[in-house]
């Protein structure tokens, strides 16, 4: 049986490869590790992958709010219990995804 210690353990490691994800990516964006290309199609290009990068990155930031949130809810004893209908998580969801907010059936309702 997985305890919230082992989750809170996973939920910190997790949140910090996002964070050095977060990182890698803010450096390719504001170009620190190569100059902007000089060449006007070359900069085109340059500019749809930060699009994308941009849209990763901020995909990141959202798992690394939800993260934190599930580790006050860690300390707060509230972790693993549904938001929504307040039944408590299964834990093959919390080991899918440690961060996850709402049992099973919940979810698939909000989808």
């Amino acid at each position: 049986m997985t305890s919230n210690e082992d989750y809170k353990q996973r939920l910190l490691s997790l949140r910090k490869e996002y964070e050095k994800k977060i990182g890698a990516i803010d450096a390719d964006v504001h170009h620190k590790n190569e100059p902007v290309e000089k060449d006007f199609a070359e900069q085109a290009t340059q500019r749809e992958n930060d699009d994308v990068l941009n849209a990763l990155n901020e995909d990141a930031k959202v798992i690394v709010s939800q993260i934190n949130s599930a580790l006050h809810r860690i300390d707060t004893e509230e972790y693993g219990i549904c938001m929504e209908c307040g039944i408590d998580i299964s834990k093959e969801r919390l080991d899918a995804v440690p961060y996850a907010t709402l049992c099973i059936e919940c979810a698939e309702k909000a989808d």
